[in-house]
């Protein structure tokens, strides 16, 4: 087994590495999804994957570990040097982008409309004598609880967490950490009410 996790799976054809994991993993996989790094994730039974894109270099064995997850065609899915775990129930819908450089966490029976982009890491941008590109990153981490919705074309920066049970509004940009039950929309979010209570004025 040392020696297979030693390849280079480039040059494997897709169908053939797809075709591995869901007999490794007993999970459903689109033969077009296009995972890097297939011994570096982790999959569980039922699971089901479409045309996404999967790269599983990170700074853990398994840096993708996917619970019994449904995963739409066109997502990203990049460890990014870090981690990226997913529990079971949760849906993430067409082209979303997450990114885990500094661990992303989200939990069970959490909704991912289509188009949200969660990065949890950040570039610097305070010296001017270097290009933004060469600055430092900075990457805490991001964490989104058990059933929490996150609308249509959210973006969840680093360092954030979504408590458990809180709904982000459509195109919503969440710059900090919001608290269990929580429904925030805006740019920057701001919370607008408590879910089972009225409206905040």
């Amino acid at each position: 087994m040392k020696r297979f996790r030693s390849l280079n799976m480039r040059f494997v054809p897709a169908i053939l590495v797809n075709g591995f994991l869901m007999l490794r993993w007993r999970c459903l996989i689109h033969p077009g999804a296009n995972i890097r790094y297939p011994f570096a994730c982790r999959i569980a039974r039922g699971a089901r994957l479409g045309r996404c894109k999967l790269i599983c270099s990170g700074s853990r064995a398994a840096s993708v570990v996917l619970g019994r997850v449904y995963i739409h065609d066109g997502v990203i899915i990049d460890a990014n040097g870090g981690w990226i775990e997913i529990g079971d129930e949760t849906t993430i819908n067409p082209y979303c982008v997450l990114y885990g450089g500094g661990g992303l966490k989200i939990g069970a029976h959490c909704g991912i409309a289509t188009q949200t982009v969660i990065v949890a890491s950040a570039h610097t941008f305070e010296r001017t004598d270097l290009p933004i590109m060469n600055q430092l990153v900075t990457a805490k981490g991001i964490v989104i609880e058990d059933d929490v919705w996150l609308g249509a074309g959210c973006r969840v920066l680093d360092g954030v967490v979504i408590g458990r049970g809180a709904v982000v509004g459509a195109g919503a940009v969440v710059t900090r950490d919001w608290p269990p039950g929580a429904v925030i929309a805006g740019v920057p979010a701001r919370q607008i009410k408590v879910r089972g209570t009225a409206t905040l004025e």
